[in-house]
């Protein structure tokens, strides 16, 4: 993949532009990491996909290479990032795939921008869907520690930062607002609960779809990339043929 080259864009929005990296070509997707992460968790995948189409894998801000970037205040400012990264590379219409904290950002601009994303992957989704804020805040931190000390490309993003920018999003809101066809997948050795969640999901979107990857866990990305080719390659076609 290729990085997108800052000198390309205007001088009055580089300072704000996220490191990006492309490749491929034809219809475009873009990918959306989690917190504690960076765009690389996505190479096994988009480097199989790019055969087809268009990759487009940013950095959010204050994460990897976009670590120059302050801390967003919300999941609004990390989508409103994404739309100006998708303006400055001419791309209209899009299938956005996103993986766990990654999905709050890519539901919010699901159901904001209706017109510009023709589908929406969500892949093992943070488990913020149950009642009980008090536990559902024990959950997430929990959950975003243990992201947080296996990686090193979170820059000054800790986990309590990125709790409280899901905390504050309203998620269920979000999917009910959503009218893109929605794939929503999880590994059957994800926690009962995030399982539960992706059939829910399914339930609260109005055309979504729950797809359960066998032996995947909370490494799918790395672990089964293969598996998950084979789960999008079809629902993807059907988008492409519904275009």
């Amino acid at each position: 993949m290729t990085a997108l080259t800052l000198r390309a864009i205007p001088a009055t929005r580089r300072a704000s532009a996220l490191y990006c990296a492309t490749g491929g070509s034809g219809f475009p997707l873009l990918f959306i990491h989690g917190f504690g992460a960076c765009g690389d968790v996505f190479q096994p995948l988009a480097s199989k996909l790019a055969s087809r189409y268009q990759t487009i894998v940013p950095d959010l801000r204050g994460h990897g290479r976009s670590r120059r970037l302050p801390l967003a205040d919300s999941i609004e400012r990390l989508a409103a990032d994404v739309c100006d990264l998708l303006d400055l590379l001419g791309v209209s219409r899009t299938v956005i795939i996103g993986h766990a904290g990654g999905t709050a950002v890519a539901a919010h601009l699901a159901a904001d921008q209706p017109t510009r994303v023709s589908g929406l992957v969500l892949i093992s989704p943070p488990e913020i869907l149950p009642c009980g804020r008090r536990s559902l805040g024990v959950r997430l931190r929990d959950g975003l520690s243990a992201a947080f000390s296996r990686s090193t490309s979170a820059g000054d993003h800790d986990a309590q930062a990125c709790q409280r920018l899901l905390q504050h999003t309203d998620y269920r809101t979000q999917l009910r607002s959503i009218t893109a066809p929605t794939l929503i997948i999880a590994g059957d050795r994800d926690p009962a609960p995030i399982l539960r969640q992706a059939h829910e999901i399914a339930q609260t979107v109005g055309h979504g779809t729950p797809a359960i990857v066998s032996g995947g866990g909370v490494s799918l990305l790395h672990t089964h990339a293969d598996a998950l080719i084979d789960v999008l390659t079809p629902w993807l076609d059907q988008q492409e043929c519904a275009a």
